[in-house]
């Protein structure tokens, strides 16, 4: 959390610093694929690709800019073989053998990037990510309560270049990478996220 506050500060900093020289309005439309897995003893940790899709707004200068994007997506937990075993206690009576059992989500997430242009046309992009499950799917009822056993939010932190081309367009690429346990239960397991983002955004 503390690196989280020092990268606020940070970036407050350069957005002041970008509102004493000459500045761009960045605002679009942003479409692309998440590839994302979840990593964990128990879990499956096979990489799986969504859809997503949102909005961006920020300021750009000369050198460097700070943008904002919302973005919805799917992303999916698997159990692996021994869930059961060691989970058993967050699990309905009669579904005592639970493999390979898939739980969907719903996400928002809010990554708030620093970028700093490193080519012509070309920027690097860092900051946090902040998500928020907006809907669990338990389709088999498998679980008591996935709240439980799923925490609602999480954190995590992001790098990736973006290119500007023209027609308003662009594309990024970008590596998220858990920094919260998303492992809501007593088990002494962590859950970490991983995500590979391949987008295209249009200016509006």
């Amino acid at each position: 959390m503390q690196k989280i506050s020092t990268f606020l500060a940070t970036a407050g900093a350069a957005c002041l610093s970008l509102t004493a020289i000459a500045q761009e309005p960045m605002a679009g439309i942003k479409i692309g694929a998440n590839v994302y897995r979840t990593t964990g003893d128990q879990i499956e940790n096979n990489y799986k690709v969504f859809p997503f899709g949102g909005v961006y707004l920020g300021i750009r200068g000369e050198k460097m800019s700070l943008v904002a994007e919302g973005l919805f997506t799917q992303t999916r937990m698997i159990t692996g073989d021994n869930f059961n075993d060691i989970y058993h206690s967050y699990i309905q009576n009669g579904k005592e053998q639970v493999r390979n059992a898939a739980f969907d989500f719903t996400e928002l997430s809010v990554p708030v990037l620093l970028g700093v242009k490193v080519f012509p046309a070309t920027w690097l992009e860092f900051g946090p990510q902040f998500t928020k499950v907006v809907d669990m799917s338990d389709k088999d009822n498998i679980l008591t309560e996935v709240k439980n056993v799923y925490k609602e939010s999480y954190v995590s932190g992001v790098v990736g270049l973006k290119i500007r081309l023209p027609l308003h367009l662009n594309v990024s690429g970008r590596y998220a990478f858990g920094i919260s346990d998303r492992n809501n239960t007593t088990v002494d397991e962590r859950w970490r996220t991983q995500h590979i983002q391949l987008g295209i955004g249009f200016g509006l």
